[in-house]
C-alpha cells in the first residue's frame, strides 16, 4: 500500500467522526427545554424542563402546561405519547394569552358587584405588587414584595394580614412614594392570599411564585398572563426587566 493510500485510510474513520459530531451537534440544536407551567397528575414541578425532542407519555386524566423559549404556551392532555415539539405549532403565543385576558375581563363587566372587569393599572415595574385591587399578583421565589399604589400623593395607612388573620402589621405609608416595602418582620410568599388595606380601602391578593429560574422575558410574560397577572406582564414587555 502507498503512503498516500495509508494516509488516507487513517484520515477517513476520523471524517466519519467529525461528521457524527456535527450531524449530533445539528440535531441538538433544533431540541429546545419546555418549562413546566402547571402539572396534573405528573411527576413534574412548576418551573421544571422538559425535552421538547423526547417522547411524554400522559396517561388519561393527566394534564402538562408547558412555555417554549419563545413564550408560547402549550397545554397536553392524556392519553398522550410523543415529543411536544411537533405540537408547539398549536400553542398560544403570549400576545394572544394577553389578548385572551382582555376579553374575560370584558365579559365580567356585567357581573354583579364586582370590579374585575375594570382594566388593570400600568405599572411602572413588573414586580411591584398592586395594592389598590383585589386580585392575583405574581411574585419571584427569593424576593422581597414591594406594594405599589398609583395615588401617592398623600400619606396613608398600610396594614396587612394573611387570610386566616394569624397575625397583622402596620405602617405608614409616606407621602410622594408610590412603592414600599413590606413591613418587617411580615413576610408575603407564593401560594397564600394576603388581606391589604391602604388608606381604610382592603383588597384580597391572591399571590402566585414565578419561578427563579426561568430563561428570559417572553418566558416569565407568558407565566404571567397564565397566572392573571396581566399588569405585570405587559409592564415586563414594555419595560423589559
Amino acid at each position: 500500500m502507498t503512503r498516500q493510500a495509508r494516509t488516507s485510510t487513517r484520515r477517513f474513520p476520523l471524517a466519519l467522526a467529525s461528521l457524527a459530531l456535527l450531524g449530533f451537534s445539528g440535531t441538538a440544536a433544533w431540541a429546545m427545554d419546555l418549562i413546566v407551567l402547571e402539572s396534573r397528575g405528573v411527576n413534574l414541578r412548576p418551573g421544571q424542563t422538559v425535552n421538547s425532542e423526547r417522547p411524554l407519555a400522559l396517561k388519561q386524566g393527566q394534564h402538562l402546561t408547558l412555555i417554549s423559549p419563545a413564550g408560547v404556551t402549550l397545554k397536553l392532555d392524556g392519553p398522550y405519547e410523543k415529543a411536544p415539539a411537533g405540537d408547539q405549532v398549536r400553542g398560544v403565543p403570549v400576545t394572544k394569552a394577553l389578548q385572551m385576558l382582555i376579553t374575560q375581563r370584558q365579559a365580567r363587566v356585567g357581573e354583579v358587584g364586582t370590579t374585575r372587569g375594570l382594566a388593570p393599572n400600568t405599572l411602572p415595574d413588573p414586580w411591584v405588587l398592586d395594592a389598590s385591587r383585589a386580585g392575583t399578583v405574581c411574585l419571584r421565589e427569593g424576593s422581597e414584595a414591594v406594594l405599589w399604589r398609583p395615588d401617592s400623593v398623600r400619606e396613608t395607612d398600610l396594614a396587612l394580614a394573611p387570610a386566616d388573620k394569624s397575625w397583622k402589621t402596620q405602617a405608614r405609608w409616606p407621602a410622594g412614594a408610590d412603592r414600599i416595602k413590606v413591613p418587617a418582620p411580615a413576610v408575603i410568599r407564593g401560594g397564600e392570599t394576603y388581606l391589604v388595606s391602604v388608606g381604610g380601602m382592603q383588597s384580597a391578593l391572591n399571590v402566585e411564585s414565578v419561578p427563579a429560574n426561568l430563561p428570559n422575558d417572553q418566558v416569565r410574560a407568558a407565566w404571567l398572563a397564565n397566572k392573571d397577572c396581566e399588569a405585570q406582564a405587559r409592564a415586563l414587555l414594555r419595560n423589559g426587566k
